[in-house]
């Protein structure tokens, strides 16, 4: 990326726009919650199609995917010219699931997971939030074109309170499938606050610092190197375990994490951090206080709690209230997109997999959440979208929420004049119509009330 970057909104297709526009290993994160109709039945998305049915594209609010003669295309377009372990993946699939619409699906994800693979850079990673429809299907895809050795965790984030089913326990999580590119990948670890019970549980200890619980300073296992020498006459190695000090107790402390571990047991030790086994059994242990302790690490489970307020140590949310989902009546959030996500839960995925000037990808960008975290972040951002009603929300939703602080960026592929206007309102038959629509509506900051509808 050249010091002159401007961040980018792209409208259209995003198979040719990240070909055509986005280079290899360029971009640090990506997140993308592709459409898909969840609420289908399972009958529906699994009836077998005709491939000679019309192509059928993605609209603003209608996100299905269609098995089609495009469809098609794409499958042998996937299996001919692309890399060998997902064509051979996705003919099996299709072995399996046959032509309907769920196999469309996959077919047009297969070629855009490719390209993402490519543009993300050796160091990054890639969210990709699904429905448990058609979650495990994916996972296969992406293990495919990742590795699987690549893949980091299957995170379940709850995005509803109820849902009513007396058939069957009511469905309220999704799926986020986190992935690296490489074993180089960047992470930080996320820290969310201990429960009240845990710290009058562990932290029963106090003295004039403060709250406080003994934890160990060694792992299990023997180690040949500096980690399974004797230290101050406590020899690990004789209990068959090792020097381990971990990442998140240096960090908090101050200490460099270049030492070797009897430096930092060393630099442990003069801080008053350690405490002697008095009987001179045993291993020595650390003085974790609770005022230095960065809380507790967040696990791949991502579920707000109603009505567990006042059981979080030091504050009023209940757990996980971070990354709730928008409460229906949140007129500070809710956008008119159905399928919007918080912004707390991006905030998560961006801070813990990049850095401050990094640049993030969501190639599904709909109303456009992740790319406003990005920036209220100061992450460098490209959202792609098909519909000018996403890139209208988008560019309204940037303006009002950073207005003069937002960061220079530009719209590429929507009309700049009256030819390219007359143009797109001819393309698809009523699709083109409809797409210039919501573009005039965009320039005069409105929006359609009926999607599609007279009124």
């Amino acid at each position: 990326m050249t010091t002159t970057w401007k961040n980018k909104l792209y409208f259209g297709d995003n198979l040719p726009i990240m070909r055509e526009h986005i280079p290899d290993e360029s971009v640090d994160l990506i997140y993308l919650d592709p459409p898909f109709n969840s609420n289908a039945t399972y009958n529906i998305l699994f009836r077998e199609h005709d491939s000679s049915e019309s192509a059928a594209q993605i609209q603003a609010f209608d996100d299905t995917w269609h098995w089609s003669a495009d469809a098609e295309w794409h499958y042998q377009q996937t299996v001919t010219t692309g890399p060998r372990k997902l064509a051979d993946m996705l003919q099996a699939m299709r072995t399996f699931l046959g032509q309907n619409d769920m196999m469309a699906y996959l077919t047009m994800m297969a070629p855009r997971m490719v390209e993402l693979h490519r543009v993300l850079k050796p160091t990054g990673s890639i969210y990709l939030h699904c429905d448990p429809t058609a979650s495990h299907y994916l996972k296969l895809l992406m293990d495919a074109v990742f590795g699987h050795d690549n893949f980091l965790n299957e995170i379940v984030w709850r995005r509803t309170g109820s849902h009513n089913s007396a058939k069957r326990f009511g469905p309220i999580h999704d799926i986020i499938l986190f992935y690296a590119r490489s074993k180089s990948y960047e992470h930080k670890p996320v820290f969310g606050p201990y429960m009240r019970g845990h710290v009058e549980t562990f932290f029963k200890k106090q003295d004039g610092t403060g709250r406080y619980w003994t934890n160990s300073i060694h792992g299990a296992g023997i180690r040949r190197g500096e980690s399974g020498r004797p230290w101050r006459g406590f020899d690990p190695t004789s209990a068959g375990r090792h020097w381990a000090i971990s990442r998140s107790l240096v960090e908090a402390v101050g200490i460099d994490p270049d030492l070797s571990q009897h430096e930092k047991l060393d630099a442990l030790f003069e801080m008053g951090l350690i405490d002697l086994p008095e009987s001179g059994r045993g291993l020595p242990t650390y003085r974790q206080y609770l005022a230095d302790s960065p809380g507790q690490l967040v696990q791949d489970i991502w579920a707000f709690q109603p009505h567990t307020k006042n059981t979080v140590h030091d504050t009023e949310d209940g757990i996980d209230e971070d990354v709730r989902w928008i409460p229906p009546r949140d007129k500070s959030e809710r956008l008119p997109y159905p399928t919007q996500k918080p912004e707390g839960l991006l905030e998560r995925i961006i801070n813990s997999s990049s850095n401050e000037g990094d640049v993030v990808l969501d190639p599904f960008c709909g109303c456009g959440t992740a790319v406003a975290v990005a920036e209220r972040l100061n992450r460098k951002w490209i959202g792609i979208d098909v519909t000018h009603l996403a890139i209208s929300l988008m560019r309204s939703r940037l303006r009002d929420s950073f207005g003069d602080d937002l960061s220079d960026y530009e719209v590429v592929g929507s009309p700049a004049d009256v030819e390219s206007a007359r143009a797109l309102s001819l393309e698809g038959g009523n699709t083109g119509r409809y797409q210039f629509e919501y573009w005039a509506l965009g320039l005069v900051e409105a929006r359609p009330a009926h999607d599609r509808k007279k009124g």
